[in-house]
């Protein structure tokens, strides 16, 4: 009966085996924004950017990276229940800033280690930034110059002084809210990452004709937070199947 038993094992399908999974969810890219101003010397082909970068005193864009892999891991597997973790502690932010020149999401992993260890889960979701040469979607293509990281905004303030119906969308100038983050998936028993894939994600807006020459203000406030939060949900909802898929 044993032996009996022993070859149905064999003969089962190797999902029957598995152990179902529960993923537990990181996110540790909203600690800034950074905005990224274009500069062109004069007379000169050489980009020169000014990055501000703008502590975050909540955590409600690494929570809207949380709901928004959350919504896409539940729509790949509708049986899956996510555990949401969150954590403002700096030295798992400055880990993550430290992989962004070496190590990667394995660095970032042995970091977090105490706080994926009581999870529950038997894999890690963990959404790190990305650095990537600046590539801005716009309506002819892409463009901008330097590297851009994490959430924020680029600006590029047009020509001003010109003005007319046939100014491309470079020379009007525009804002773009943009989100370069990696999103990894780990294998909690053997610390194996099992899948990973980046997202460069951006959405710009033109200015109007006599905006131009001032990107910053053709957007309010409240429009730059929405439009950085449903940037952020897209790109989940675009990548997270592709990296489950994978891993």
């Amino acid at each position: 009966m044993r032996i009996f038993a022993a070859v149905l094992l064999l003969l089962l399908p190797l999902g029957a085996l598995a152990q179902p999974r529960q993923y537990a969810i990181l996110s540790l890219v909203g600690d800034e924004l950074v905005v990224v101003q274009r500069e062109m010397s004069t007379g000169s082909r050489i980009d020169r950017n000014i990055q501000v970068r703008v502590p975050l005193g909540s955590a409600s864009l690494d929570r809207a990276m949380l709901l928004a892999v959350d919504e896409a891991v539940r729509r790949a597997d509708p049986s899956a229940k996510p555990i949401l973790l969150a954590s403002r502690d700096p030295k798992f932010y400055a880990a993550a800033a430290r992989s962004l020149d070496g190590g990667g999401s394995a660095a970032v992993f042995e970091a977090v280690r105490p706080i994926v260890a009581n999870a529950k889960a038997t894999h890690l979701i963990l959404v790190t930034k990305h650095r990537h040469r600046a590539m801005l979607r716009l309506r002819d293509g892409h463009v901008g110059s330097g590297f851009l990281e994490g959430l924020g905004f680029y600006i590029d303030h047009g020509e001003p002084g010109r003005a007319g119906a046939n100014l491309n969308d470079s020379e009007r100038g525009f804002i773009s809210p943009y989100t370069y983050f990696k999103v990894a998936v780990i294998d909690l028993a053997n610390g194996h990452i099992a899948a990973e894939q980046y997202v460069v994600g951006s959405n710009a807006h033109t200015v109007v004709s006599g905006s131009i020459g001032n990107a910053w203000e053709a957007l309010s406030a409240q429009e730059k937070d929405a439009q950085i939060t449903r940037l952020i949900r897209e790109e989940a909802a675009r990548v997270v199947p592709m990296v489950l898929a994978k891993g």
